[in-house]
């Protein structure tokens, strides 16, 4: 790899990878919690339990597949070889979340989706943070980083869109129905995952046995940088507001608006707006610096969540104002957020002459999903406190207004705090550019020794 032009197809070969993961991964965070209550029978607080349970054993599994990911020497690449490892666990678990043994009730039931659910996010893991990862890694140059994660952010949008359109569609026709779309999502995954990896360019020769030896230096390094640290809590506290948004949706189109036919429409806005504006903000990139418009981007997010405080019956068309606000705001964090990411890992490598992609992306990717865990707990037992009645079509005023409040006032305060601290983030693009010419010209030297 160098950081002249980068190809079609390594940028299409890097984002199809990303896809089919997304797919599963929305597709359970939306749906999942009501299939699990409503069709296989299991608690909302269970399997709310389930999933905090899942976020908090990301606490193990994000930084240990970063700190190995980052110190793999395998001939494949230290990035593709794990890539390859996720696409069979993948297919494995995201079949077994779908698709209990028949007439498996009660405890043996919430067994099976516990290890169902961890091997899922445990997959996911081992697919996501190598990518990211392995996406900082193709380009130094910051335009064609702002195309490798808006590419991946577009082929991810359109993942999402399947799965919030047409996998709700199919999961709302039933058990088999869910069943058998969970066999051919597995199948596909396999071969887009394997397919796309395989497709890639080597890794940089350069970067292997640069990825630190010790996993708790490497944590050490990352709380200390004070960039990585203020994005930490960035992330947190947006999640904490927006993490419950994706299971708490059909609850509110059902229950609170009480037209659970506009779940797929409703979902399709927001990926679509997400989608349409990641191209926006790459053009928005070349004039304005990334972080003055993700702190836009924070804004527009708070206040689109926001306007869920309104909803009430047949107020459809408002969820849809608030799903473009929210999508198309989404979009900016995923595409120039991801590259204002790299430049963080840039400075580290300025401090310690290591690159810990796997270890930054690790830290970042699971504050966000501890943060989304406990928003899915928080709702799984908010919605039994409320006094919510599985597939009850009149349900209390109380359990309405819980899910109102969890999907518009808490994003509201999430975004509102993490915009309040993104102020103070003070890696500019001077100073980038000054810290990788200081970088490219060691990078040089280095060459030149072992000539």
């Amino acid at each position: 790899m160098n950081d002249a032009r980068l190809s079609t197809r390594t940028l299409v070969a890097y984002g199809v990878a990303a896809a089919p993961p997304q797919f599963m991964y929305v597709l359970v965070l939306i749906m999942y919690l009501k299939y699990a209550v409503d069709e296989l029978g299991a608690s909302a607080a269970a399997v709310g339990t389930i999933f905090l349970v899942a976020k908090l054993w990301d606490a193990v599994s994000d930084p240990m597949v970063g700190n190995l990911s980052d110190r793999t020497t395998h001939r494949l690449g230290r990035r593709k070889s794990w890539l390859f490892l996720s696409a069979p666990l993948l297919c494995v678990f995201g079949i077994m979340v779908w698709v209990p043994p028949p007439g498996l009730e009660g405890p043996w039931l919430i067994a099976w989706i516990t290890i169902a659910t961890l091997g899922f996010y445990t997959a996911y893991t081992v697919f996501e943070v190598p990518h990211m990862a392995l996406g900082a890694e193709l380009s130094f140059d910051g335009h064609q980083r702002n195309l490798v994660f808006g590419v991946r952010q577009a082929v991810r949008t359109l993942g999402m869109f399947a799965a919030g359109t047409g996998g709700v569609y199919l999961v709302q026709q039933g058990v088999s129905v869910a069943e058998l779309s969970a066999f051919v999502v597995g199948v596909v995954t396999l071969i887009l995952v394997v397919g796309g990896v395989a497709l890639l360019p080597p890794e940089r020769a350069d970067f292997v046995g640069r990825g630190g030896d010790n996993p708790f230096r490497a944590l050490r390094d990352v709380l200390t940088n004070p960039h990585a640290r203020l994005l930490l809590f960035v992330f947190f506290i947006e999640n904490i507001g927006s993490g419950g948004i994706g299971v708490l949706i059909p609850f509110v189109i059902e229950y609170v608006v009480k037209m659970p036919e506009m779940v797929p429409v409703l979902l399709g806005a927001y990926m679509v707006s997400a989608l349409a504006a990641v191209p926006l903000w790459i053009w928005l990139g070349r004039y304005f610096e990334k972080r003055h418009l993700w702190l836009f981007a924070m804004v527009q997010g708070g206040i689109g969540y926001g306007l869920n405080l309104w909803v009430g019956e047949g107020d459809w068309e408002l969820v849809a104002v608030s799903a473009v606000l929210a999508g198309t705001a989404g979009a900016c964090g995923n595409t120039l957020g991801q590259a204002l990411k790299a430049e963080v890992i840039d400075f580290d490598e300025y401090r310690t002459g290591e690159r810990k992609e796997g270890a930054y992306f690790a830290g970042w990717s699971f504050v966000s999903k501890l943060a989304g865990g406990i928003m899915v707990g928080v709702v799984g037992f908010s919605l039994e406190w409320s006094g919510y009645v599985e597939n009850a079509p009149d349900q209390t005023a109380l359990a309405r207004n819980t899910m109102v409040a969890l999907m518009g006032g808490v994003p509201l305060v999430g975004y509102g705090i993490g915009a309040l601290a993104f102020t103070r983030f003070g890696l500019s693009e001077k100073e980038h550019a000054r810290i990788r010419g200081e970088l490219d010209r060691q990078a040089q030297a280095r060459a030149t020794r072992e000539r």
